[in-house]
């Protein structure tokens, strides 16, 4: 059915005035597997994908890879008529991003092409930049979020240090779930001037621990938009923000089996040879940095409230079995620790 109304759907945005495309439509016409349409357009079209600098680097998917290389390999083609004026004479692609904050796997993007970049672009030469001063967080921040990462691939040589203004050194406090109780935290940093993060993994767990911050958020939602210091997130839409103090409700956890998005994930050369279910495994990965991210976005305080168990998903791996034991940067009041 989907395939169905899929075509209906591009069909009626082309016969619009003008017509319409999806961007994944844009995408496969002008990828590796049509080469021919790239070859319709004037060099004043190309041009400026003749230097390229593509942010958020590790959120890339297949398809637009497939673009990029295209695009590429039409302007080298095209040789030196495409490049004017004081410009390079070659074409060049600048990417930026971070391994370890790759969470969209289940809409598509994958961390392969960023972490293997020399192999999917080879180049003549190639100039790899670390970007590891962190500017947000202090130490404790960085080195639980990092210890909590490592077990997943990534860009070998990774260590991110604090820079700026030295910070007070406090640890990750992973807790049992317990609303009133975070909710009693959370207004004493809010009654304190803190600015805010209520991060969550479900929809209902937001209306659930609203009862407790009600009249935190009351007054909050009271005040100009450029003085307000909550915000309530899922994990995934708080990438790139921050706060001086952040709430994490839920632990991270890949729970089901796709066999679509496995069958996808070898269609597109993604995951390992061989490998069944390289969306699954990678989402095991996933995980990893979904809650990297999220102990990422504390400047100061980072509490991480975990909900007990269920016995269905107890075999299943989780983010906070990666929590040390022994370390400075977590402290753990869980009743029942099960720590790495």
């Amino acid at each position: 059915a989907l395939s169905l109304y899929w075509r209906a759907l591009e069909d009626h945005l082309l016969d619009q005035k003008p017509p319409i495309m999806t961007y994944n439509r844009m995408f496969a016409l002008f990828s590796e597997h049509s080469p021919e349409n790239l070859k319709l357009l004037g060099d004043e079209l190309l041009r400026p994908l003749s230097h390229l600098m593509i942010d958020e680097f590790q959120d890339v998917s297949p398809q637009i890879v497939s673009w990029i290389r295209a695009s590429l390999a039409e302007i080298r083609s095209r040789g030196p008529a495409m490049h004017v004026g004081r410009g390079a004479q070659r074409s060049s692609l600048l990417c930026v991003g971070d391994d370890w904050q790759s969470i969209y796997g289940w809409r598509g993007s994958s961390p392969t092409y960023f972490m293997e970049f020399n192999k999917e672009f080879p180049s003549p030469s190639t100039t790899k930049v670390m970007l590891s001063d962190n500017y947000r967080s202090h130490q404790h921040i960085i080195d639980a979020a990092e210890h909590i990462v490592r077990a997943a691939p990534a860009i070998a040589g990774k260590k991110a240090k604090a820079s700026g203004e030295p910070k007070a050194l406090l640890p990750v406090n992973v807790l049992d779930r317990d609303d009133q109780g975070m909710a009693q935290r959370l207004m004493e940093h809010y009654r304190k001037g803190d600015s805010i993060l209520m991060l969550y993994r479900k929809s209902s767990d937001k209306s659930l621990i609203e009862e407790h911050i009600q009249p935190v958020v009351n007054v909050d939602s009271s005040l100009p938009h450029e003085a307000r210091r909550l915000k309530q997130l899922t994990y995934h839409s708080a990438k790139g923000l921050q706060a001086d103090a952040v709430f994490l409700l839920g632990d991270c956890q890949h729970l089901t089996s796709s066999p679509y998005k496995n069958q996808v994930y070898r269609m597109a050369g993604l995951g390992k040879a061989g490998d069944s279910e390289p969306y699954d495994n990678a989402q095991k990965d996933e995980i990893l940095r979904l809650a990297y991210v999220g102990i990422t976005r504390a400047v100061s305080h980072c509490y991480w409230y975990v909900d007990a168990q269920d016995t269905q998903a107890a075999n299943l791996p989780k983010a906070s079995d990666r929590i040390g034991k022994g370390k400075a940067f977590f402290v753990d009041h869980r009743k029942s620790q099960t720590t790495a």
